[in-house]
């Protein structure tokens, strides 16, 4: 059966795409006056100075370890910001966040920096969905002593998560509406128009557009290629969940849900799903 692989979750045509869509979103944030404009806005304090140490920066510390890409990696003069696009709800946002703070500090450390001297990191995820369910355009996290009001541990690391559906909490005017424009909606006021004129330039460059257009080509072999090697190596060991289950059950293990939602989703052993894991 041929397949259209724009049905593939993740993979959308040029003109499909959004702000909330990662590749958008890094080309937005390459713009240095509304990078610095938007984190100020989400941390409630100026934002001076960044620098882009590299553009989709990826950290590897070890060859047989789990490494990480980050979409929008930004250095300021005494922190650095980790910005993440967020579509899907997996179930393990909070848990990536750690192993993404923990991955930024020994990179940090790599490159020379003594412990004290480590400096304030800020990991942020902008979701489309309300993680928490407690309606709050913004949820921000520290570590925080149980028995002591208002006592910080002091590693200076923060968590925050947006939530573009919110509607509680005390943010900006601009903050909401950033948080609107991802979402699709355009308010009738200067910070809106600015962003949408931003939004616009990215959608109407042909360079930009030429560089997805290489990027979806890759995906697609991508994706039909690890398609094929999981079906083929199913059958092989018997994993006869049917062609099309074990293609979405393929699909959906890629895409980031756990193998206990797998199993729940397809209603299959979770042994049988893991072996589907293995094939990946």
């Amino acid at each position: 059966m041929k397949r259209n692989y724009f049905e593939q979750p993740g993979i959308k045509r040029w003109e499909e795409l959004t702000l909330a869509d990662n590749f958008i979103f890094q080309k937005f944030m390459m713009n240095e006056t509304l990078c610095k404009k938007i984190l100020g806005e989400i941390l409630g304090k100026e934002v001076v100075k960044i620098e882009y140490p590299e553009y989709e920066k990826n950290i590897a510390i070890r060859h047989d370890a789990k490494g990480i890409r980050l979409d929008v990696y930004v250095k300021g003069e005494d922190e650095v910001y980790n910005v993440e696009m967020q579509n899907s709800q997996t179930g393990d946002l909070p848990k990536r966040g750690r192993y993404y703070r923990d991955l930024i500090d020994l990179d940090l450390l790599e490159k020379g920096q003594d412990y004290e001297q480590l400096c304030r990191s800020y990991i942020i995820f902008i979701c489309t969905y309300d993680l928490y369910g407690r309606n709050q355009y913004r949820y921000t996290f520290t570590y925080r002593c149980e028995e002591i009001d208002g006592l910080e541990y002091g590693d200076r690391t923060t968590m925050i998560v947006l939530n573009t559906k919110g509607t509680e909490g005390n943010v900006s005017e601009e903050l909401k509406t950033f948080l609107k424009c991802v979402n699709g909606l355009f308010p009738d006021d200067e910070f809106s128009a600015t962003i949408r004129e931003e939004y616009e330039r990215i959608k109407e460059s042909r360079e930009w557009r030429r560089e997805y257009m290489t990027l979806e080509m890759a995906l697609k072999e991508q994706f039909q290629a690890g398609e094929a090697k999981g079906l083929a190596e199913g059958e092989a060991k018997g994993l006869n969940a049917g062609y099309e289950n074990s293609i979405a059950i393929i699909r959906d293990l890629k895409n980031g849900m756990s193998v206990q939602q797998a199993s729940e989703k397809y209603h299959l052993p979770v042994e049988q799903v893991m072996q589907f894991q293995e094939l990946m």
